[in-house]
């Protein structure tokens, strides 16, 4: 009868973990502990340093509210109306349009509908759009078009572009492929295809993500005004500028209190489409 084989490194170190899953589990740890311990060395994040700083940062935010009886600064409402009806606007058109110019995408970024060349070329301009952060995008717009809301605007119709054509695209890759399949042996062209059978099974999934890139298209709009982009993030860069900190605190309380609306509203509704 012949021995049992020798156990080896990794078997051993297995068993004093208790099994391969706990292994696998403690393997896990050690890896995320690294690549954090490493990220914190690349930043340069210190524990000491931040415990040093926090009462500044605690008396910078208490300089955001009135002390010493002093009212808020309402005389800037107007002003920060006006600026909260225009990010208001950015997003609605910047969402309204970028949704509709990624609605054929499918066509040319989807395995569903488009050849392998065609499908590579589409991911690829897909990739190349949002590989463009909107703040970089909007400082860019503003050197082209000057401040105001035209920047803001083209930025985030670019990046709701992206966003709602990838995961439009994702979602029209996951359809039945039965109605397709049956226009197909009917000899439907891939236009009716998609017109027919494909885009009456992902219109409540477009309508969806339409309202997801307006929810971020409202918080993004309210900072690209720090780069001149129009907004609200004007009021607060102007307001830092002059350190009127109450005002810069009022402009945060009314943005924080219309962003959460919004945000709820258009949840509640995305959860009634879909």
């Amino acid at each position: 009868m012949s021995a049992p084989p020798a156990p080896t490194r990794e078997a051993g170190l297995k068993s004093a973990f208790g099994g391969g899953g706990a292994f696998k589990r403690w393997l896990t740890v050690v890896i995320v502990a690294g690549v954090l311990y490493w990220s914190a060395l690349g930043t340069g994040f210190s524990l000491p340093e931040l415990s040093k700083n926090l009462p500044a940062i605690g008396e910078f935010f208490r300089k955001l509210f009135p002390s010493d009886g002093k009212p808020w600064p309402t005389d800037a409402l107007p002003e920060i109306t006006k600026r909260l009806i225009e990010t208001f606007r950015i997003a609605i058109a910047a969402s309204l349009f970028g949704a509709l110019l990624a609605l054929p995408l499918p066509l040319i970024a989807s395995r569903t509908l488009a050849g392998k060349t065609l499908y590579a070329f589409g991911r690829a301009v897909l990739n190349l759009v949002r590989s463009v952060p909107d703040l970089v995008l909007a400082t860019l717009l503003a050197a082209s078009f000057g401040i105001g809301p035209m920047a803001g605007f083209l930025a985030l119709l670019v990046f709701s572009f992206g966003v709602v054509g990838k995961l439009l695209c994702d979602s029209v890759e996951t359809i039945d492929p039965g109605p397709m399949e049956a226009i197909a042996a009917a000899g439907g062209t891939r236009f009716q295809q998609a017109f027919c059978a494909v885009f009456p099974q992902v219109g409540p999934d477009f309508l969806a993500y339409t309202l997801y890139s307006f929810e971020i298209n409202v918080r993004a709009a309210s900072v690209l005004g720090v780069v001149g982009a129009g907004g609200i993030g004007m009021v607060l860069q102007s307001s830092l500028s002059l350190m009127n900190y109450t005002r810069v605190g009022l402009v945060i309380l009314i943005t924080f209190g219309v962003v959460f609306l919004i945000d709820s509203f258009s949840t509640w509704l995305r959860g009634r489409l879909v």
